[in-house]
C-alpha cells in the first residue's frame, strides 16, 4: 500500500489498476518467463485466467482490508 496516500486513495485505485494490469497477455508474459526452456503456458490457461479476473478488483480489495485490518 506504500504508493497510495490514504485508504480511500488505494480502494478507489486499486480495482481499476488490477483491471488493466491483469490481462491475459500479462499473464502469458509472466508465464513464458517461468516456463521450462522449451515449454510455454498453454492457451486454455490464459483463456481461463482472463475469465477469472473480470469484476474481481473490488473483490481483491475487501479480501485485503479482511486479512490485514481488524
Amino acid at each position: 500500500m506504500g504508493k497510495y496516500a490514504s485508504w480511500s486513495d488505494f480502494e478507489r485505485n486499486v480495482p481499476t489498476a488490477y483491471t488493466e494490469g491483469a490481462t491475459p497477455d500479462a499473464y502469458r508474459k509472466g508465464m513464458n518467463g517461468i516456463a521450462p526452456s522449451g515449454m510455454k503456458v498453454k492457451e486454455g490457461r490464459v483463456t481461463h485466467y482472463g475469465d477469472g479476473v473480470e469484476g474481481k478488483g473490488d473483490v481483491m480489495v475487501s479480501g485485503y482490508k479482511r486479512s490485514m485490518f481488524e
